[in-house]
């Protein structure tokens, strides 16, 4: 099993939170490789080591609110028309610009890590994932 480097800037907990955010399954399997492109990108550039970590942040944030908006937009409210149809101003706003700030998070993580099989072929990269059986 692989060790993250936290000599590069990582900090424990960093590859489980990189594949969360990208989508991807948590396995032994996985964090193994995504430890080693982590160590990777930390040899190739300490600026993207710390860019990353700033997304993840970033994304962290915005999963906080998300769960704060969808508390405060639900909280406590009982469906009383059901039949009816009604439009409500300024409530989709607030989630959609949560949302886009998410997917570009994830965007950008994709981006950075496109050099990696198991994070990178979430993107749909020009590389071809090999697991192992």
């Amino acid at each position: 099993m692989a060790t993250l480097n936290t000599g590069l800037g990582w900090v424990a907990g960093d590859v489980e939170r990189i594949l969360i955010a990208c989508g991807v399954g948590v396995s032994e399997y996985t964090i193994n490789e995504a430890t080693v492109c982590c160590n990777e990108l930390g040899v190739m550039s300490t600026t993207l080591v710390s860019t990353v970590r700033g997304l993840l942040s970033d994304y962290d944030s915005a999963v906080t609110v998300e769960k704060t908006v969808n508390v405060s937009d639900n909280g406590g409210k009982t469906l009383v028309k059901a039949d009816v149809l009604e439009w409500e101003a300024d409530k989709g706003g607030r989630y959609e610009a949560i949302v886009t700030e998410k997917r570009r998070n994830v965007k950008d993580l994709l981006n950075i890590f496109a050099f990696c099989p198991v994070i990178g072929g979430v993107l749909g990269s020009q590389g071809t994932a090999l697991y192992r059986s």
